[in-house]
């Protein structure tokens, strides 16, 4: 799944807009710019509750277009003491979509001459430095630090698990004799059986037996870990959203 999302030539994600009435599915902050300017909203008041610190870190993962962000900054414009404190982060690993937010958050390249120094942009929304990394180790620490999540878990790779006869196996892709693909089961445990259906302590023991299907996805259980160590060390916070059954997931593929 991560190499059909995310492959630098064909990947999903990278090479073209998959947002909007255009592309693949429409999302919160393309309906509204009341959903961006709320979203906002929150973020300012944590500021506030934080001490207006002078310089804080804003992260935003998988911005999309940058729609959420720009309705931000264009909200949060009147207030200088909130948006002259901002870093932007935008995570994002597709360079089309880079580029759009660039465009969304009406970025201009500032110049730079000295050697060993980063060009950064500048959202003249705001005038709020804004910098753009493929990963979200790669954002700076030692600031306090407020990260926004729309949609983004649901983006990440999933491993399916399917109980048969052996026990829980893996549930894979294989190609066909006319080149088609079709699903199957691992003839073996793999590591992702052997690891991950142990991390699943979330789950009620009692549902899982009833399913002949789970889902577990490992990237997200390691970015809600990264997000609380870098919160608990630099101070801050997270807003998460997502949509969904509140439950054991046994399949959200589409």
């Amino acid at each position: 799944m991560e190499e059909v999302l995310t492959n630098p030539k064909a990947g999903f994600y990278i090479n073209r807009d998959v947002f909007g009435a255009e592309g693949d599915f429409i999302t919160s902050p393309e309906v509204s710019q009341m959903f961006g300017e709320m979203v906002g909203v929150w973020a300012m008041c944590l500021w506030e509750q934080m001490g207006q610190p002078k310089r804080v870190n804003l992260v935003e993962l998988g911005p999309g277009r940058g729609t959420l962000m720009a309705d931000l900054l264009r909200g949060a414009s009147k207030f200088k003491n909130f948006t002259e404190s901002l870093h932007i982060h935008m995570v994002e690993c597709s360079p089309a979509l880079q580029k759009l937010q660039h465009q969304s958050l009406k970025c201009m390249d500032e110049e730079n001459t000295s050697e060993g120094v980063d060009k950064r942009s500048l959202s003249t929304l705001a005038g709020t430095p804004v910098s753009w990394h493929a990963t979200l180790e790669q954002v700076p620490f030692g600031l306090p630090t407020i990260i926004i999540a729309h949609e983004f878990y649901d983006a990440l790779p999933v491993h399916q698990f399917q109980r048969g006869s052996r026990g829980w196996c893996e549930k894979m892709i294989d190609v066909t004799e006319d080149s088609s693909f079709h699903f199957v089961l691992s003839p073996q445990p793999t590591p992702a059986t052997l690891y991950l259906m142990k991390r699943c302590k979330w789950a009620v023991p009692k549902e899982v037996e009833k399913l002949n299907q789970i889902e577990v996805c490992p990237k997200a259980m390691d970015l809600t870990s990264t997000l609380a160590k870098r919160i608990g060390v630099d101070g801050g916070g997270a807003l998460i959203i997502d949509y969904g059954l509140n439950g054991v997931v046994s399949d959200s593929l589409q």
